[in-house]
């Protein structure tokens, strides 16, 4: 049997809850954004009016709502998908599009300001974070599974480091490859682990307002886990609620195809677990094409304790095994 894994921000938050940490906010992207150190100075306040007038002024300050934080969030990548579509040359450089190269680099930072103080605090030495994915872990023991294929649109490290945890071999598509490992875990929206392969000077660090579109390749990847603060002038993500395929990082499309090639993989009674991913409309697009590359008669489950109703509609509509649940303790028992 195959398994595939498709993980949203709900996953890392289920692991969150099993140890809170007061100082992470996986709900409201802004909300610590006044921690967030600096790179050119180590000082905090990365989320300012100083390193991020476009994004302020737009709305982006810790004090909103974490409903107000997506919204800011959703129109400047909505923004942006559509600039993708045009001639570079022929667009200005206005308030959406430098706000969207603040947010890139915020993100990183900012995921990897929380990547640190989980390390503090010990956070995966705790039993309780496993309890959301125990079902995984006994998928990946499980001599009757053959491929667990992981698709995380979460920049966090929390499955990654997970899994180091506990000795799980895992292997990344076209960047860190294990022939032997049965998990493999794509990202197409990158990961604060995708790095650079050259650091440069932190005290040089600045928004990149000249990046376009258009950079990038695999080969300028890889895959890290430690110093993650350093100063790479490529950053491997993209931000959240964007449609990947608009972009034009070939690292992006390459992963993507890896991903694509997962679901594909998948036939009559193989498992699909669908895990806290949300269903806006700037993100479904991709969440269908991966879905519609899935067997029809493969079994499909949800775990979301919201579902989006329309997402619900468009499970129902492409698979005659769809199950809906609010929490992962059942999962363990669809494992055969």
């Amino acid at each position: 049997m195959k398994i595939l894994l498709i993980a949203g921000n709900g996953l890392s938050m289920s692991m969150l809850k099993g140890n809170p940490i007061d100082s992470i906010d996986l709900s409201n992207l802004f909300a610590m954004g006044s921690d967030v150190t600096w790179p050119a100075n180590d000082m905090p306040g990365f989320l300012s009016y100083e390193h991020c007038p476009n994004l302020w002024a737009l709305g982006g300050r810790q004090t909103v709502s974490a409903r107000s934080a997506y919204e800011v969030i959703e129109q400047t990548i909505t923004a942006v998908n559509a600039c993708c579509l045009a001639d570079p040359s022929s667009l200005d450089d206005g308030i959406y599009i430098r706000a969207y190269k603040e947010l890139v680099a915020y993100l990183r930072y900012l995921f990897v300001h929380y990547d640190s103080v989980l390390q503090a605090e010990k956070f995966f030495e705790s039993s309780a974070i496993f309890e959301p994915i125990d079902w995984l872990l006994h998928a990946i023991n499980d001599p009757n599974v053959s491929d667990v294929d992981v698709v995380s649109f979460n920049y966090d490290a929390f499955l990654e480091r997970s899994f180091q945890a506990k000795a799980i071999k895992f292997s990344i598509p076209l960047l860190d490859e294990i022939s032997d490992a049965k998990v493999r875990v794509h990202k197409p929206h990158g990961s604060i682990t995708f790095c650079g392969k050259t650091a440069i000077d932190k005290s040089s660090f600045s928004i990149n307002y000249g990046n376009r579109f258009t950079e990038g390749g695999i080969d300028e990847l890889e895959v890290k886990y430690d110093r993650l603060d350093q100063h790479f002038p490529m950053v491997g993500i993209l931000p959240p609620a964007g449609e990947s395929e608009r972009y034009k990082h070939r690292w992006i499309r390459q992963i993507w195809d890896k991903a694509i090639d997962a679901a594909k993989r998948l036939n009559n009674n193989d498992l699909v677990i669908i895990y806290g991913l949300s269903y806006w409309h700037v993100d479904r697009k991709e969440i269908d094409m991966l879905l519609g590359e899935v067997s029809r008669k493969s079994r499909v489950i949800s775990v979301n304790p919201n579902p989006n109703p329309q997402f619900e509609a468009v499970c129902c509509s492409l698979f005659k095994s769809y199950h809906s649940y609010s929490n992962p303790k059942q999962l363990v028992r669809m494992i055969k």
